[in-house]
């Protein structure tokens, strides 16, 4: 019986968690243009920059980000960019951080497969490995899931403080790129 799901896990790979991932970003839409958004944040909103917190620890994951994404740009209405980025950024810096202790003691076979496919496992064994906090940062800024990111500063043998200080800082531009654009157009 064993063998039967290292086949169908073989030639399936991670196809229904790619699957998954594509109707949260359907549904994402959906419940954006029927207004559920709007009336989560008006909910959310009661709870003024602790809705901001958790739209930040949504901001972290895969599964959570095109949510968090349409949150921000909801709490651009009502809420200072600059607050919304500060304090997303600390949601998005604790979210990186649980999600950094689970990679620091067994990473993701998928991100795994992920970095050793693009070759950035080999950076960290040449005269390029500087560029891996670069990299990573530049993950983290961007609207995309983090944990590629995470597991990079987790290869890279960071600690808790300095993967602190990277998600804080490059989340908060991230955020803040996000929130302005959405007040100016």
């Amino acid at each position: 019986m064993k063998s039967h799901g290292l086949k169908f896990k073989k030639k399936w790979g991670n196809f229904h968690k790619w699957v998954l991932f594509i109707i949260i970003i359907a549904m994402t839409i959906y419940l954006e243009k029927t207004g559920f958004f709007e009336e989560l944040i008006q909910l959310i909103g009661n709870f003024g920059v602790i809705g901001v917190f958790i739209s930040g620890l949504f901001f972290a994951y895969s599964f959570t980000i095109a949510p968090a994404i349409v949150m921000f740009v909801y709490f651009a209405n009502s809420i200072n960019p600059f607050i919304i980025a500060f304090i997303g950024a600390l949601g998005t810096t604790a979210g990186n951080l649980i999600f950094f202790n689970f990679v620091k003691k067994d990473l993701p076979d998928e991100i795994e497969e992920i970095i050793k496919k693009t070759g950035i496992y080999k950076l960290k064994k040449s005269k390029f490995r500087w560029l891996i906090p670069g990299i990573a940062g530049l993950i983290i800024a961007a609207p995309i899931p983090d944990e590629i990111a995470v597991s990079l500063l987790a290869i890279e043998d960071f600690n808790h403080n300095l993967v602190m200080l990277f998600s804080f800082i490059f989340s908060f531009f991230g955020i803040l790129f996000i929130t302005l654009i959405t007040t100016f157009f």
